[in-house]
């Protein structure tokens, strides 16, 4: 269902191994199944792996626009599975150091491309520079942890790092739990200590339980969506994409002009 307005949400971590990238695919999945039109754009510089995840080779990434080469409509995949895709993400590490030239290479790829609802961008791990330009230039952001200790901690630490630069409502994914209680627990805890030590706002939006499942689809190089449709932890990726696209759409007025000229400091 077009709008002609575009959000644009950032999945991020303090910590690797959470489930991050899984998570974005999936949500994207169920975003697109929902109806809107989805981009995921892979913003891990060092470890970019949406496409390995998704079984595909891409021939352009973003290092191919920065250099003028191609533009951003050109390089754009499409998955199979009804979203489209912005692979490897080589050039993002360029872009908080661009000439002019480079930076208007950029700008001038952003021309005519639109017809997206949904900008997934999936971060590195941790609080470097580079996720916390993709955090403050996108509409919201999600914060996934699991329920280990230095996930927590971590979480935690990119959830302040954000909210220094920028008091932004921030949503919380809480992933591979024993049960919906251990969730809630979880939740309670990190939000509690963001409203009281950060003054931020802090939105649990939901819960993935833990399912080798998940682990076997990895292995599949298949989307969980698409091989255990039927399972607990699908059913629930499918709740929280739902309650990613409520909210208002004119909120989200911005589209990916407004994203990337953010992201360049344009």
């Amino acid at each position: 269902m077009r709008t002609g307005l575009m959000r644009t949400l950032c999945i991020t971590s303090g910590k690797g191994g959470v489930g991050k990238t899984t998570l974005a695919i999936n949500l994207g999945i169920a975003i697109a199944r929902a109806g809107r039109k989805v981009l995921l754009l892979d913003g891990d510089l060092g470890l970019a792996n949406l496409n390995v995840l998704l079984g595909i080779i891409p021939r352009f990434t973003l290092h191919d626009v920065v250099r003028g080469q191609r533009s951003l409509a050109q390089i754009i995949m499409p998955t199979g599975y009804g979203l489209d895709l912005v692979a490897g993400a080589s050039g993002i590490a360029e872009l908080a150091d661009l000439g002019e030239i480079e930076r208007q290479n950029v700008i001038k790829s952003l021309q005519g491309l639109s017809g997206y609802d949904v900008l997934i961008i999936d971060t590195g791990a941790g609080i470097g520079d580079s996720v916390l330009r993709f955090a403050l230039a996108a509409d919201e952001v999600i914060v996934v942890t699991t329920p280990h200790p230095t996930s927590l901690t971590d979480a935690y630490g990119i959830i302040k790092a954000v909210l220094a630069q920028e008091a932004k409502p921030l949503k919380l994914l809480v992933n591979s739990v024993a049960s919906a209680a251990e969730a809630r627990r979880i939740a309670d805890r990190l939000t509690s200590v963001t409203d009281r030590f950060v003054h931020g706002t802090l939105e649990c939006v939901g819960y993935v339980p833990l399912d080798p499942l998940i682990e076997k689809s990895i292995l599949a190089q298949k989307p969980h969506l698409v091989l255990n449709p039927g399972a607990a932890s699908a059913q629930r990726i499918r709740e929280t994409a739902m309650r990613l696209i409520e909210g208002r759409e004119e909120d989200f007025r911005g589209g990916l002009g407004r994203f990337f000229k953010r992201l360049l400091g344009t």
